[in-house]
Order: structure tokens, then sequence, then C-alpha cells
């Protein structure tokens, strides 16, 4: 966990955002590639593994050589925006076939329906509402205080997006062979 300086540094500001946002984001991950809901989950549905997603700056984001509330507002932010296709999914599994259904889902219908925290495509990414500035305003001094504030609400902005919910629903025509049963077709 990073501390902020004082005086305050680029990297040490990277950091101790990473230590709100990206530990935060990458911290409640359950469904990603590496582990589905269920076996059928097409790849198009996941972004990343379980690990989440790297932080994509660095100290030298924030541009200029006096460190500006609003650049800091700007870098951050953008940053923070790119975490929010790690949210809420619920998954479901449709079993579309009538009967001769075998195996372990016999039962046409929804199978599977559950909703965890999963790292999505960027195609699932959410704008991000209104972040309050804490105080990393234009002409104030930026202090230690004012960027954990704006941390702090970035965190909570970005926690908002999380739990908002999308749904993604995979339809097979029957049991849990369906891949296997699909391709085996073409050597009969």
């Amino acid at each position: 966990m990073a501390t902020l300086t004082d005086p305050v540094r680029k990297q040490n500001i990277v950091d101790r955002f990473a230590d709100f946002v990206t530990a935060d984001a990458n911290g409640s991950i359950v469904w990603a590639s590496n582990n589905e809901p269920f076996t059928e989950a097409p790849a198009s549905w996941w972004g990343g593994t379980t690990s989440g997603r790297s932080i994509g700056i660095v100290g030298g984001s924030i541009t200029g050589t006096t460190i500006t509330a609003s650049t800091i507002r700007n870098v951050l932010l953008t940053e923070t925006q790119l975490y929010t296709n790690i949210r809420k999914l619920r998954a479901q599994l449709n079993v579309t076939g009538g009967g001769g259904n075998t195996g372990s889902r016999p039962t046409a219908g929804i199978v599977f329906d559950q909703t965890q925290v999963s790292h999505l495509p960027a195609a699932d990414r959410q704008t991000l509402g209104a972040v309050a500035v804490g105080g990393v305003t234009t002409d104030s001094l930026v202090s230690a205080s004012n960027l954990e504030a704006y941390f702090t609400a970035l965190r909570t902005e970005y926690r908002a997006k999380r739990d908002t919910t999308t749904t993604k629903t995979e339809s097979v025509c029957h049991a849990s062979c369906h891949s296997s049963c699909h391709s085996s077709r073409g050597r009969r």
C-alpha cells in the first residue's frame, strides 16, 4: 500500500490511486476467461482473467512540469473508466431442446442463472457519472487529504458501476455434451 508523500510526486499519485480503484476492481472478480460460470460460456464474454486489469498509467501520464488538479482529475477519471467492464454479470444457460435431453441438463429452459462480478470485454464498459473532486480543484493547493478524498470518490463511482448488472444468455439445444455432440456429427 502506497502512502502519499509531501511534496506529492506523480508516480506516488498513481501508486496510491492503484490502492483504491485498481485493487478494488481486481480484487472482486469471480468469473472471467479462466473461471467461467459454465463450460458453454463463449469466449466473447470475457475481457481477461480473474487477475483483472493491469493499471494503464504511470507517473509520466500526469503531464507537465507542475502537477495540476485538472491533469490529475482527467488522468485518473479516464483510468477509472477503463475498469468499468469489471462488473456484475447475470449469466444464464438456456437449454432449448425439448425431449431427448440426457446427461446433467435434461430439462429445457434456463438451467443456470447466477450473478457475479466478472471481467467482461471493453464493449461492456460504462460511462462514469459525476465524481466529487474532493478538493482537487483548480487554483487550490492539492494536498494528500484532498487526493485521498478524490480517490475515495473515484472508487465509490467505480463500485456503483460494478454493481450495475448486465445479462448474457447462452442457448444450447440440449445436455452438457453440447460441443462434443455437435463436433462429432461431422465424423458420422
